[in-house]
């Protein structure tokens, strides 16, 4: 039997990006509008909005219901957001969150609880998943390379992990006893089955998972999969086709299709029915049970928004509009649930088959991705669309061009500015942009309406959610580039601080040296001898100096270590000689930098950095930026890069000082450099995904500068990471060429944005 409307709530002002369902009468909802909602059923097809979950400062990304027991009899609901927290609620006073879990440093986009509800886990794009029991993190799961977007709880306790890495792991008490490949793309979600467990990826499919790892795949969607669920014998799955398919004994058994481009979430209640969420911000419920269908008129209202829908043919699967069949087709019958595709004269319309009314409905139109074929000349160039915008009754209308390969935001800001409008309507008028242009952004076609007010009349004051601007790593981008030949020259020279006063810090160390030779560490002091050499390091780089240095930096308290190590970050930019001096133990120069410095334990400890703590990791910091002034030191980076990503990772929120925070970036820069030089695409999404998280942090001018140029040197270098730049910080980039700290910050951000956008 078909799937049916049953309610559709609205509330939310973004997408709706996590639903978790409880009972049959319960749905919660999160949103990147930064809130959470509980609906609760009021009759066989409503539902009210009951609570509106208001804790977070970001983005929500996840949910997930936490059983009743004694303390909380109506259970638990626990949140995560892109504000690296995860919020815990009590359903039955959810006013303020009873509990916040902190520990990740990157958004929480997926949670998962055991059956008993003791055992949470969250996947973050930090690219851990952590255990917590009773509040308290137990384990953190760190083999992932990417992004942990899936994770579930298994009835034996074991904690399986889904990442944009490609890869399931299985963990058992914190520990890795299995990785299942076979997904060729990001891996989406999670959902325990009665076998095992259900996956979802970007590469369209879905697999069912046995815990000894066969595996049945499920085939379907034609764009991405975000969202699987399960409950009894059914399988419900959600993705960038705007479809929701139930599949039953691996068979694909029903598809529903919503007016919205993205399913980003699904859930089944315990009744049968099951419901999404959209970026359209509304949440549908559908059911086979004819007392809980919606009356005539919302179904009427369902199948219109549906009718009028635009779509994309790249998200039609492989087909190829130039040999369609015509209206003719729609004269024969299908098989359930079946969409074809009609080509009319011009128009190309898609259409799905009813088995109960036997008849084929509308569920869409075809638009050309490019754009319009009429192209519209402003200014003496040609657009894919010119739209009028009336400031003010009486007055001319404005004209806001844009093409369908370029970037909303670019468009937007070269309409405010032309205009000499207020740049705190950057993000409506790039959603009015995407809302109403067919090659970027699909959906409901509507006529073009003022982004403001949705009437004619343009009326700054009032504002509306935001573009579902991309900034999820490694999902499913919209955007379509340009087939154009750049002409960006990106950086590439390293940068190497080689600014000091030597003789000062000599100075200094004599200083220390003496403190500890009067002291009861008198046994760390080193001779006159010893002193004379790295007197030397004035004038010339020597091994003697280079060895008593290394010395010194380790063995020395640590608030006495800051002078040599500023010392070797100068004796590094000026020889290689430091490279080859290695400790007794035979470290590297790059393990003795990160342990002597400290760096390591200062940016993951929960109390704020000491003064000592802040100096002796920027002057570490330096030392391993200033490796790259030579080949040698630049191989020796370049193969502990992975060390270097891992104790750099979430720094930035730790780090306040505005000197460590600029060298922080320009060590980020010199490995994309390297990157460019000596790594392949993956290498460079790992640096560029960090970079995206340390820019929309920081709003250090030298900081933005440098990471800017990090998305335009991985960009130019690497196919992968262009696509992924537009993702990750496309609308970062943009907003910083309006807003950022300085002339040189906006210059660079322009650049790198326009390149970005072809």
């Amino acid at each position: 039997m078909a799937y049916k409307l049953s309610a559709e709530l609205e509330g939310h002002t973004s997408d709706v990006r996590g639903l978790a369902a409880f009972g049959s009468d319960m749905l919660v909802s999160v949103s990147r509008d930064n809130t959470g909602r509980i609906w609760k059923r009021t009759g066989p097809h409503t539902f009210i909005e009951d609570s509106v979950l208001v804790g977070h400062d970001k983005y929500v990304s996840s949910v997930v219901v936490i059983p009743p027991y004694d303390k909380y009899p109506q259970g638990l609901i626990a949140t995560g957001s892109m504000d690296t927290t995860v919020c815990v609620w009590d359903a039955a006073n959810p006013g303020t969150p009873v509990q916040r879990l902190r520990g990740h440093t990157g958004n929480v986009c997926a949670l998962a609880v055991s059956r008993d509800g003791r055992t949470l886990v969250s996947g973050s794009w930090d690219k851990t998943a952590k255990v917590w029991v009773d509040g308290e993190c137990v384990h953190t799961l760190r083999d992932h390379e990417h992004a942990v977007w899936g994770v579930l709880v298994l009835d034996d306790g074991s904690v399986v992990t889904a990442s944009a890495d490609k890869l399931i792991r299985i963990w058992r008490d914190g520990r890795l006893v299995h990785t299942l490949t076979g997904h060729t793309d990001c891996v989406r979600a999670l959902a325990a089955t009665a076998g095992g467990f259900a996956s979802a990826s970007n590469d369209g499919s879905v697999r069912e998972w046995t815990v000894d790892g066969s595996v049945r795949e499920l085939h379907g969607h034609t764009s991405l999969v975000y969202a699987v669920a399960a409950a009894d014998d059914i399988l419900i799955s959600g993705g960038e086709d705007r479809a929701m398919r139930v599949w039953h004994d691996g068979r694909l058994q029903n598809t529903v299709l919503v007016p919205s481009m993205s399913v980003w979430a699904v859930a089944v209640l315990s009744n049968g029915d099951i419901a999404c969420g959209t970026n359209d911000g509304r949440i549908r419920v559908f059911t086979q049970d004819a007392a809980r269908v919606a009356d005539t008129d919302a179904q009427k209202q369902f199948e219109e928004k549906n009718a009028v829908f635009a779509l994309s043919a790249k998200t039609m699967g492989d087909v190829s509009l130039g040999n369609l069949p015509g209206p003719e087709r729609l004269k024969q019958s299908g098989d359930s649930d079946q969409v074809v595709m009609i080509k009319d004269g011009s128009q190309v319309t898609a259409h799905q088959w009813n088995v109960e009314r036997k008849e084929w409905i509308q569920v869409g139109h075809i638009v050309d991705a490019a754009g319009q074929t009429q192209k519209q000349v402003f200014d003496g160039r040609e657009y894919d669309y010119v739209f009028d915008v009336d400031i003010q009754e009486g007055a001319p209308a404005l004209k806001l061009p844009y093409n369908a390969t370029e970037n909303p935001y670019s468009a937007a800001q070269r309409f405010l500015e032309r205009n000499e409008l207020s740049l705190e309507y950057l993000d409506t008028v790039a959603d009015f942009i995407t809302k109403n242009s067919d090659g970027v952004q699909l959906g409901p076609q509507q006529p073009h309406v003022d982004p403001f007010t949705g009437g004619s009349r343009y009326v700054p004051g009032q504002s509306q959610a935001g573009a579902d601007v991309a900034s999820d790593p490694f999902t499913g981008n919209r955007y379509i580039p340009a087939q154009t030949t750049s002409v960006y020259s990106p950086p590439s020279e390293y940068i190497i601080n080689r600014a000091g006063n030597c003789s000062a810090i000599v100075k200094k160390l004599a200083e220390f040296n003496a403190e500890l030779a009067q002291s009861s560490d008198t046994h760390l002091a080193v001779s006159a001898q010893d002193m004379q050499h790295v007197g030397e390091l004035e004038t010339t780089v020597s091994e003697p100096a280079c060895s008593v240095l290394l010395q010194l930096v380790q063995a020395w308290p640590v608030d006495r270590r800051f002078p040599g190590l500023d010392l070797l970050r100068l004796a590094v930019a000026a020889s290689p000689l430091p490279l080859t001096c290695h400790a007794a133990d035979g470290k590297t120069l790059v393990a003795l930098v990160i342990e002597a410095s400290n760096i390591e334990s200062a940016f993951v400890a929960d109390s704020p950095l000491s003064k000592s703590d802040e100096i002796n990791a920027m002057m570490g910091v330096r030392a391993l930026a200033n490796m790259f002034a030579h080949p040698q030191g630049i191989d020796e980076a370049w193969a502990a890069r992975s060390r270097i990503l891992n104790v750099l990772d979430g720094s930035w929120f730790r780090a306040t000082n505005k000197n460590l925070v600029t060298s922080l970036s320009n060590l980020y820069f010199n490995l994309a450099i390297a990157a460019a030089q000596k790594g392949d695409d993956d290498e460079g999404l790992n640096i560029l995904s960090a970079c995206s998280r340390f820019l929309e942090h920081t709003d250090n001018a030298d900081a933005q500068l440098r990471l800017v140029n990090v998305f335009g040197v991985l960009a130019a270098k690497f196919q992968l990471c262009k696509d992924s730049a537009r993702v990750l910080g496309d609308e970062t980039i943009v907003i910083l060429g309006i807003m950022g700290k300085s002339e040189a910050a906006k210059a660079a951000a322009k650049a790198v944005g326009a390149f970005l956008s072809v």
